[in-house]
C-alpha cells in the first residue's frame, strides 16, 4: 500500500486529500514459474539446440542480421516494455530479381540461436513452427483433448515472447486466417513480443492472406524490426559437405 494525492478532492485549504492505493508488484519467482511453462527450446529437436549465437557460422553475408538478432536479445527489457516484434524473411520474389536465393539463407537457424538464447536466460518464451500452431488448435476439436480451443489460443495470446517459424506457408482456409489474425491482433494490442520467420516480404503477404493479410501486414510494418534475408543457398553448400564426407567413408 502507498499513499498518493488526488488533485481532484482538496481539503478545506485547497490542498490534495491523499489517500492510500494498493500496488501490485510481483515477486522475483514470478518469471521463473512462467518459463517453467514457457521455454522456446522446448519446442525445438534436440540438434536445434545446439543452435546459438557463438557456434553460428557468421560471414559477410549474414553478420549484420545476426547483430540484429543478438542485440535485439541484449536489449529484450527494453523490447518487452515496448511489445517489439523481430520480422525475418527472404522473399522468393525480391530474391530472384536479384538473381539471389530466398531458402537456405538461415532464417530458421537465427531463430533458434534467438529461443536457445531466451532459454539461457530463463526469459519465457514459446518457439513454434506456424504448422504445429494450427494443429494445436485442431486437436482441441477432438472429443478427447484435455484443452479447449480457448486454453490454447490464451496460451499463444500470453506468453511474453512468441516465436512463429515459417509463416504463410501453410494451406490456408477461413478459420485459419482467422485464427492467425486473432494471435496476433491480441498479442499487439497487449504489447507482447512476436518474432516471425517467414517466405514473404510484408508488401505480399495480402497475396497469401485474401481476408486478413493487409491488416496482418500493417500491424506487422508497425511493431517490426526487419531483417531481410537473402543470398546463397547454405543448404547446398552444406550438402556437398556432407556428400564429400560420404564418399570419403566410403573408400
Amino acid at each position: 500500500m502507498k499513499w498518493v494525492e488526488d488533485p481532484d478532492y482538496l481539503d478545506r485549504n485547497g490542498n490534495p486529500i491523499k489517500e492510500q492505493v494498493a500496488k501490485i508488484e510481483y515477486c522475483k519467482c514470478r518469471d521463473e514459474k512462467i518459463f517453467a511453462k514457457n521455454n522456446a527450446s522446448a519446442g525445438m529437436k534436440d540438434s536445434e539446440k545446439d543452435h546459438t549465437f557463438e557456434t553460428a557460422l557468421i560471414d559477410a553475408e549474414n553478420e549484420a542480421h545476426y547483430r540484429t538478432a543478438s542485440e535485439f536479445i541484449k536489449n529484450i527489457e527494453k523490447h518487452r516494455e515496448l511489445g517489439s516484434w523481430l520480422y525475418i524473411f527472404g522473399d522468393e520474389q525480391r530474391a530472384r530479381e536479384k538473381g539471389l536465393d530466398a531458402y537456405g539463407t538461415g532464417k530458421t537457424y537465427l531463430m533458434h540461436c534467438i529461443g536457445n538464447a531466451l532459454t539461457k536466460r530463463r526469459i519465457p518464451a514459446i518457439y513454434v513452427t506456424e504448422d504445429k500452431l494450427f494443429q494445436d488448435i485442431k486437436d482441441t476439436y477432438d472429443r478427447e483433448s484435455s484443452e479447449s480451443e480457448a486454453d490454447v489460443l490464451r496460451r499463444y495470446y500470453n506468453v511474453p515472447i512468441l516465436l512463429i517459424d515459417d509463416l504463410f506457408s501453410a494451406q490456408y482456409k477461413e478459420w485459419a486466417e482467422s485464427k492467425l489474425y486473432s494471435i496476433l491482433n491480441t498479442r499487439k494490442g497487449d504489447n507482447k513480443i512476436t518474432i516471425i520467420t517467414t517466405n514473404y516480404a510484408p508488401n505480399r503477404i495480402r497475396e497469401r492472406l485474401p481476408i486478413n493479410g493487409a491488416k496482418i501486414a500493417s500491424r506487422i510494418m508497425e511493431e517490426s524490426i526487419l531483417i531481410e534475408m537473402i543470398g546463397k543457398d547454405r543448404r547446398i553448400k552444406e550438402g556437398v559437405r556432407k556428400s564429400d564426407k560420404r564418399r570419403e567413408w566410403s573408400k
